[in-house]
Order: C-alpha cells, then structure tokens, then sequence
C-alpha cells in the first residue's frame, strides 16, 4: 500500500469520526402493580443537533388490533402546548395528563386510574428534517400490569366417599390475577409427604375490569385404594406470584376397597418349632373399611379330623408356650363389605430334642436314640415321673420307721411307770409280814432266821420277795 493509498484512508477515517449522527431517543418499559400503582408514566426523551422537529412532530401511539394509533401530540421546546388526538380525548383526556418538552427534552404522558385497555406496546414518534429531507424514528415502550392472584373464590370436590376406580368430580373457581394467570389442582395422600400436580389450566386472555383473569376449571381424577384419605388442592397463581400462593383445600376423600389377598407371617420363622417356644402368627390385610380377621385352625391328625376352631377381630394369635396339639393349619380369612380372602400356614410342633456325638452326653431324663450314625437325646417323660415317685416313696418310708421308733419309746416309758406303780403298793398282807418291799430293801428284824430263805425275784429295777 503505496502513502498516497494510507493518507487517503486516515483522512475518510477521520472524517467519519467527527460526522454529527441524526437524532436519537429514548423509552423505558412499565410495569404496573394494579394492587398497589394507581399510574403510569410514559417518557420519551431525545437528542438533536442540527435536526429541526416540525409542529407536532412528536407524538405517542397506541397499538390496537395490530395497527399504531396515534394519542398525543407534542412540539419542540417552546413550542405549543400538546394535544390529544380527536378520536382518543373520550378515552385519555380526563385522566392522563401530557407534559411537553423543555430544557429535558422530552414528551411525557402520565395515565391516571389504568384500565386493562392501558396495557399493551406503546410507540414514541418524532418527525424531523435532517439533511434537506423528512425523516422519522420510533423507539416501544411496553406497559405491563402485575395483578396478585387471590384465593379460589370456589373449591368443591365430589363425592366424598367413592369405591375404588370410581371418578371424582373437581371444580374451582380463581381470579389468578395478571399476567399468565392459571389454576392448579394438587394431590396429596395420606402415605406421601409431598404433593403432586394432577391438573394445570391453560392461561387465558379473558380480562376482568380490574384487569384480572378469572378462570373456572372442572375435572375429574379416577380414585384408586392408595388414594384413600387424599387431601385436594386448588392453586391460583400467575407470572407474578413469587411468595405464598392463594389456595383452598378439600376435605378428606374416602375410597371403599376390599382387602387383598392376606399376608400370614410366622414369627419368628422356621420350618419346625419345639415344645414350650414362643411363636406368634401374624395375619395382615389392607381394606377400608378395616377387615375383620377371622382364624380357623385344623390340628395335625393322621386321621384326618376336621375340628374347626374360630378367633374372630384378632388379626394375631400368640403361643407363649407351644404344644404338640397346637400342631396343624391355621387359615386366616379377611373380610369387609365389599369382599373376602384367605390365607393359610401349617405349624409344626415337636418335642425337644438336641443333637451329640455321643449317649455320653445326653441328660439324666433323656433316651438316647442311634440312627444312621445320628446320636439324638430325646427328653423321656417317664423319667420325671419316675422321679417324683421315688422322693413320694422315700418320703413315706423316712415317715414310717420315724412313727415306729416313737411308738416304740411310748411303749418302754409307760412299762417302767407301771412297775414304779406297782412297787409303791404293798400287798394286802405286808401289816403281818411287816416287809418293807420299798427298793427291795428288809430289815433284819423282820426276818425269821428259824424259816427257811425266801426266794428273791428281779422285776425291772426293784425286787420282790415270797416266803418259802
């Protein structure tokens, strides 16, 4: 590039630096809170150089139907005073007020009490000449209003009693406020702790006078038994809800349903059970409204008896100390107003038995049993009867020579009384004799030595004496 080629294009560059571009302006979007803002302000504001803006030649329009209506005239600073368009006065004059430009340079209209009519695309429009011809730009304003959604002004939900895959009818009523508003019917049971959306309306243009939308929705939801006790849900809300949302609650929904097939548990569960263990049988069934548990009970007979116990309401049967007798099948049957099941479960009941090596081991009431190398100590239940018999039979004999032996001692005590009796009575002739049997004692002058001895007799621990 040759310096003639440089210098030509820093000039152009230079040139086009320093060019005075036409005029240029400017507008904000509004949004309104309708509960809370009773106006709205529209303000266009530009910037000139050399352009010169004709008579009237600012202006702000309305879309209507697709198309942009004019509504105000304004004119440059120092100009006349600005104007409604003719068509537009019945609308805006009595309430909206125009300000025209001054040192700010810029066209205002501020709406007093907004209708929904004032919402929509506003246009800001200025004609000016510029460079010996007539030009014009534009610049949008949007106007949004902002309506809080209120609570549904109606929430039914019916029946309120319903059998299972049977429909309910929903319906609601909501003014869900502006912009977008819609209504949403929630769902939530009694077994979640979160709520689910089963319905959403679609948003709707239809405008009330406070420039709301109310929208009335009517539906119908098919009830199943996880349904039962659901709570409803009716939520008005629109785009410019962000806090809590308006709402209306149903009351609680019942679903009739029989109960399913019944689940019987053993607890605790295993094939066998021992004489004297605990065992519980549990029989559960969901219904509404709540079954009634009925247990029927066929013993474990190899004659096949058919003996039918019942236990009715009781949905569990607890066995603190198991029998052989309570050996057999227990059916439990489960029924309300719409239908009823069965179920069964067999138990079986055996006497204790441990498993060892070796009879060595087995206790002092049991019988040991050998079979296909299997040693098994079965309790003997003779055994401690057997027992019982010989303490009984030990007890008596202990009893009988200990009754002997005092009877005895009775015996020999009253034999030594009588003979201590019978030496401290005297015969009927010891005056004449004049002998003194007292310890078998005589005294030598009573004795007769020309007579023959007398015989001498022991008895017991005295003497007696008898003349020859």
């Amino acid at each position: 590039m040759d310096k003639i080629t440089v210098m030509q294009f820093i000039l152009h560059f230079m040139i086009l630096e320093k060019r005075v571009y036409p005029l240029t302006m400017e507008t904000e979007d509004v949004v309104i809170n309708l509960q809370e803002d009773n106006s709205f302000t529209l303000n266009c504001t530009y910037k000139i150089s050399t352009e010169i803006i004709s008579y009237g030649g600012i202006m702000w329009q309305k879309q209507i139907n697709g198309t942009f209506k004019d509504i105000a005239f304004f004119s440059h600073a120092g100009g006349k005073p600005p104007f409604f368009e003719k068509e537009m006065e019945t609308l805006y004059e009595n309430r909206t007020e125009l300000i025209g430009p001054n040192t700010s340079l810029s066209a205002v209209m501020i709406i007093k009490d907004p209708v929904c009519t004032d919402e929509g695309t506003y246009n800001c429009l200025i004609r000016y000449f510029y460079d010996n011809s007539l030009k014009a730009n534009t610049t949008p304003s949007v106007v949004v209003f902002n309506s809080k959604a209120t609570k549904p002004e109606q929430f039914l939900v019916f029946p309120n009693e319903v059998h299972e895959n049977q429909s309910i009818t929903i319906h609601c009523i909501a003014d869900v406020g502006s912009p977008h508003g819609y209504i949403q019917i929630w769902k939530k049971t009694e077994k979640s702790n979160t709520s689910e959306v089963i319905y959403k309306s679609s948003t709707t243009n239809g405008k009330t006078e406070n420039c709301t939308e109310i929208i009335n929705v009517t539906t119908t939801y098919i009830m199943t038994r996880e349904d039962n006790g659901a709570l409803f849900r009716c939520t008005s809300k629109n785009n410019f809800t962000k806090e809590s949302i308006p709402s209306s609650d149903s009351s609680k929904i019942s679903v009739i349903y029989g109960p399913g097939t019944p689940a019987v548990v053993l607890s605790p569960n295993k094939p066998a059970y021992f004489v004297g263990e605990f065992l519980t049988i549990q029989c559960s069934s969901d219904s509404n409204p709540p079954p009634v548990f009925t247990w029927s009970f066929k013993p474990q007979n190899k004659y096949g008896d058919t003996r039918i116990e019942y236990f009715q309401y009781k949905s569990k049967l607890v066995f603190h100390s198991l029998k052989t007798e309570n050996a057999g099948t227990y059916t439990c049957t489960v029924n309300n107003a719409t239908n009823n099941l069965t179920s069964f479960v067999f138990v079986h009941v055996k006497n204790y038995e441990r498993i060892y090596t070796g009879c060595d081991q087995c206790g002092y009431i049991e019988t040991c049993q050998q079979s296909n190398e299997k040693t098994v100590c079965i309790v003997n239940i003779w055994m401690p009867i057997a027992v019982v018999c010989i303490l009984l039979s030990a007890t008596f004999a202990v009893s009988s020579i200990v009754m002997i032996r005092q009877r005895k001692r009775t015996q020999e005590s009253t034999a030594t009384n009588n003979i201590i009796f019978e030496n401290r009575s005297p015969p009927s002739d010891a005056t004449s004799e004049k002998v003194d049997l007292h310890g078998g004692y005589i005294s030598p002058e009573d004795l007769d030595f020309g007579s023959p001895s007398p015989t001498v007799t022991q008895k017991g621990n005295g003497a007696a004496y008898s003349p020859l």
